[in-house]
């Protein structure tokens, strides 16, 4: 989300800091970045194990030149102790004698000392910036990345922010009765940062609840803060009040919700809402109601994704009921033992989950062939160029056959479970291995890539000799403990994450146009890891197994028998 006037982003340049214009990328970075990756966070713990153990080691070393430094102080003041002047010191020839004493042998061994404690200090110093040069280190842009993360988070999953601040939050669905716990909580200065970044993204009633939570956390825990307390305080009271006034003027003119922007039902100002109560009252009372199978605007999009990613049922009680498990064989040897245990998720269209569709072990070695690799995924933007963005928080790598001896038995398994063929470049793409970070998500999209609004010849070439993306056949390659669900708000489906399975759907109609109505979308991560591994299957490959229709609306209506 991105606020509908500019004078919102020059009060929050002055708040956050350098927060960009514009949250897409069109080029590459160089500096790839580590927030959007589970895996990429996993290895920051080693390394802050590390710096940490040197610094403690340091401090130990420190404290014993400190000793020393102190005990030249301690000694010095007790000779000085009471009105002693300087004549009646070196009157006294022992007071002389440790008077010059402390000035040459003591005061030397005191500059070995601080001369020791300044090249400690500087080496411990380079030891990290080293560190940070060759190594993966966070930076400013995966702290702000984390921030949009949590608020997206709690708004998605409409989670208590004054829980969330406390740490601790509930999963959903089938984790909606564990409680996940923080080692730490968010402080008010956290609660802040995050509501700057929430009204900065357009969540304009998310960032007052931060705000609220803010002032709650400095309520609570004011000692922390000493003298800066009221600061903290006078910045946050300042906050809330720019921040309800855009509040209440987005409401007025704009509406409470929008593809850029959203905000209570209510203005905020009681002297606001006065003579218009009616008015926002009818807005309170708006029921939602499920619009699928046909078109959505954005805003209706985004928010049969969210009800969908909180585990709501938008279909009614008759389609679930015509939905089927069954195992397939397809009077194939290799099946007869081991067949494909088919999950119906939609018959219109058709979606399907395989259950066990690999092994353990075959999931392992995807994560390992992959995890090296990794780099931050790239969406289609609205150029057709392929850019970085919050609307794609992961990170994937390609993987060829070649690579390692199981994967050419993984996809023989898979061209088994959907009797589609995958084995010539031609006719699919290279494994890809995606991992999603913190609240890692994929906005609603379609899988194909020949669009047929875009002229021949500003196509790929390569597209057009293969055929488009027919079907997407992902592979969960782990559990995960809360979140992170594949949902199609049109088709009104939500496919759980569960290791080993796999989700599998046609993206085009038997014409070979797109099926709009396949448009999916990545769940925000709640809570875990996510891996998955997407298979794309290309069209002109398959004309033998999966024929073209009669008409140019006729749809694959099952897996290939």
């Amino acid at each position: 989300m991105k606020p509908p006037v500019i004078a919102i982003w020059l009060f929050v340049f002055g708040c956050v800091g350098a927060i960009p214009a514009s949250n897409m990328v069109v080029e590459k970075p160089e500096t790839d970045d580590i927030f959007s990756s589970v895996s990429k966070m996993e290895a920051l713990v080693s390394q802050e194990n590390a710096i940490v153990n040197m610094l403690d080691s340091f401090l130990i070393d420190a404290k014993q030149r400190i000793s020393i430094i102190q005990n030249y102080v301690t000694t010095y003041r007790q000779v000085m102790s009471g009105d002693l002047s300087s004549s009646k010191l070196v009157a006294n020839p022992v007071d002389a004698y440790h008077l010059l004493k402390r000035l040459t042998i003591d005061w030397d061994v005191v500059e070995r000392v601080l001369e020791a404690e300044s090249n400690s200090s500087r080496n411990a110093l380079n030891h990290v910036l080293v560190l940070r040069e060759t190594s993966v280190f966070p930076n400013s842009e995966d702290l702000h990345g984390a921030a949009i993360a949590l608020v997206r988070l709690q708004d998605t999953y409409q989670l208590n922010v004054t829980d969330l601040a406390d740490g601790h939050y509930n999963g959903v669905d089938h984790s909606k009765g564990q409680v996940f716990q923080s080692r730490r909580d968010l402080s008010g200065r956290d609660c802040l940062f995050m509501a700057q970044h929430a009204f900065a993204d357009g969540y304009y009633d998310t960032a007052l609840q931060w705000a609220e939570a803010a002032l709650g956390q400095f309520a609570r825990k004011g000692d922390n803060y000493g003298s800066e307390l009221e600061t903290f305080r006078n910045e946050v009271k300042h906050f809330v009040e720019f921040a309800s006034r855009v509040h209440d003027d987005v409401l007025e003119r704009q509406g409470p919700r929008g593809v850029n922007w959203q905000t209570n039902s209510h203005p905020v100002d009681r002297q606001f809402r006065s003579g218009t109560s009616e008015k926002y009252d009818s807005l309170a009372e708006q029921q939602f109601t499920p619009k699928l199978y046909q078109h959505q605007s954005e805003d209706e999009e985004n928010e049969h994704y969210e009800r969908l990613c909180r585990g709501e049922k938008l279909r009614s009680a008759n389609i679930e009921a015509g939905l089927r498990c069954r195992l397939v064989t397809r009077g194939h040897p290799a099946l007869l033992l081991q067949p494909i245990k088919v999950e119906e998720q939609s018959l219109d269209p058709m979606i399907v989950v395989l259950h066990d569709l690999i092994t353990e072990r075959q999931t392992e070695i995807l994560r390992q062939l992959g995890e090296p690799k990794l780099a931050t995924s790239l969406h289609r933007g609205g150029e057709g160029k392929f850019v970085r963005s919050m609307i794609r928080t992961s990170k994937n790598a390609w993987l060829q056959e070649h690579e390692n001896a199981s994967l050419p038995a993984i996809r023989h398994r898979m061209e088994l479970a959907t009797g589609l063929i995958y084995g010539p470049e031609t006719a699919s793409e290279y494994f890809q291995i995606a991992n999603y970070g913190i609240g890692g998500l994929y906005k609603t999209h379609t899988d194909n890539v020949i669009h047929p609004d875009v002229r021949p010849e500003d196509q790929d070439p390569w597209n057009l000799y293969v055929g488009d993306r027919i079907a997407t056949l992902m592979v969960y390659l782990s559990d995960v403990e809360a979140g992170g669900a594949t949902v199609f708000p049109r088709a009104g489906v939500t496919c759980w994450p569960r290791k080993g399975s796999a989700a599998f759907w046609w993206n085009l109609y038997k014409s070979g146009e797109p099926d709009l109505t396949t448009r999916h979308g990545a769940c925000p991560v709640l809570h875990g890891s996510k891996w998955v591994s997407n298979k794309w299957i290309r069209q002109y490959d398959q004309m033998f197994v999966a024929k073209c229709g009669l008409h140019p609306l006729e749809k694959y209506d099952s897996l290939l028998m």
